[in-house]
């Protein structure tokens, strides 16, 4: 799946002309319906380079070579997920399989279009997620598409016993479970406990007072949520020791996680924070109609590209299946709308997108009903002093 480094790298490239593909693909079992799909998208980009750059059909066959081979890899389709993501240039090629049921698009201009692809890459949904149990500390970055895990090597005790193993051997509270940073060995000896239940519930809030120092430390100046999963009973005295300002509480995923993959970890993160997010969605929509009787909010084309471009979004929404062409002047920071076939034309939603999204706005690329004004393709509020309230949940 595609990361932030390699939007970043497609969205910085200009070329004489260069292709995107984006169809909708199956997990499992169609996979000759994917790949006549894909054939016939890159059928189309042939199609498209020969009309808009005079390119001969050779001259177009060969710049889709690697397109083309991708077809007849039969391996390769064995293994999709809800979309792919192709790109197409000089020397350059790329494909992506993406969790997004993609809008067919086949765009052939000289920057590659990429608006698809914000919701995966964007940290507007971005959380983290910490697998709490005696036995094991595991810390998550996610979004709403994906999970990857943190190494806390040096960070945290590895489990309980290493935590409590930080303790000197004259304070009765040490055990032999192997040296920090290590499992331990499977045949652990106690000391000092005398059979006191009282005594483990302390040893715990010991451990987690060391988990949060480590986890504190690591997500330092970070402001997204932290949600917490794990054995129940872990739950309200990590709250207790927690010390990161953005800590989740109106929810935690329950169980334990230690052996969990993190397909099922992140479904689970997730059905605890979407509320929160959805909350911010519902809060930048109310925000709109504010700032638009105040001037600071727009659904002209005309003023929303010249923003996006000079990084004064703030949020950015358009209607997924709709498509603006035309060219952005930056002598007169203007807006040329043109037919689609124009060779100077570029999908100007894209470039809203792509720039509103690398200037920090968030932005949602949804279905025309999600839109604050619904009677227009493209919504947005700009960078004047409610920004900071537009950022703040």
């Amino acid at each position: 799946m595609i990361t932030r480094t390699q939007f970043d790298s497609l969205a910085a490239a200009q070329y004489p002309y260069c292709v995107s593909i984006f169809i909708p693909t199956y997990r499992v079992g169609k996979e000759e319906e994917d790949r006549i799909r894909y054939k016939n998208a890159v059928q189309t980009a042939t199609q498209k380079l020969e009309k808009r750059y005079d390119l001969s059909r050779n001259e177009a066959d060969a710049f889709l070579k690697q397109a083309h081979d991708l077809a007849d890899n039969l391996e390769f389709w064995k293994n999709q997920s809800e979309g792919l993501a192709v790109f197409v240039a000089k020397d350059r090629f790329e494909h992506y399989v993406c969790p997004i049921d993609f809008e067919p698009m086949i765009y052939v201009s000289e920057e590659f279009y990429l608006r698809p692809l914000i919701p995966i890459v964007g940290e507007q949904h971005r959380f983290h997620f910490l697998a709490l149990s005696k036995g094991a500390i595991k810390l998550y970055t996610a979004t709403e598409f994906s999970i990857s895990e943190v190494d806390l090597s040096g960070l945290v005790p590895v489990n309980m016993d290493a935590a409590l193993m930080q303790d000197t051997t004259n304070n009765h509270l040490s055990r032999s479970g192997g040296p920090e940073g290590g499992r331990g060995s499977n045949n652990q000896v106690y000391f000092g406990r005398g059979g006191d239940p009282s005594n483990d519930v302390e040893d715990v809030k010991t451990y987690l007072d060391r988990v949060d120092k480590g986890i504190s430390d690591y997500l330092c100046d970070d402001n997204a949520p932290l949600v917490l999963g794990g054995v129940e009973e872990l739950i309200p005295i990590y709250q207790e020791a927690n010390t990161y300002a953005h800590l989740y509480t109106d929810g935690y995923a329950a169980g334990n996680l230690e052996e969990e993959n993190p397909g099922l970890i992140h479904e689970k993160a997730w059905a605890v924070i979407a509320d929160h997010f959805d909350a911010q969605r519902e809060r930048d929509r109310k925000l709109f109609g504010d700032n638009r009787a105040a001037g600071e909010a727009s659904t002209s084309i005309e003023e929303i590209v010249p923003a996006a471009v000079n990084g004064r979004v703030a949020a950015l929404w358009m209607d997924r299946n709709a498509y603006a062409y035309g060219e952005y002047t930056a002598e007169n920071n203007g807006v040329n709308i043109m037919h689609d076939e124009h060779k100077n034309a570029t999908e100007l939603y894209n470039l809203a997108a792509v720039r509103a999204f690398q200037s920090g706005a968030r932005v949602y690329n949804v279905d025309r009903d999600e839109l604050p004004d619904d009677t227009e393709p493209l919504n947005a509020i700009f960078r004047y002093a409610v920004d900071a309230d537009t950022t703040d949940l």
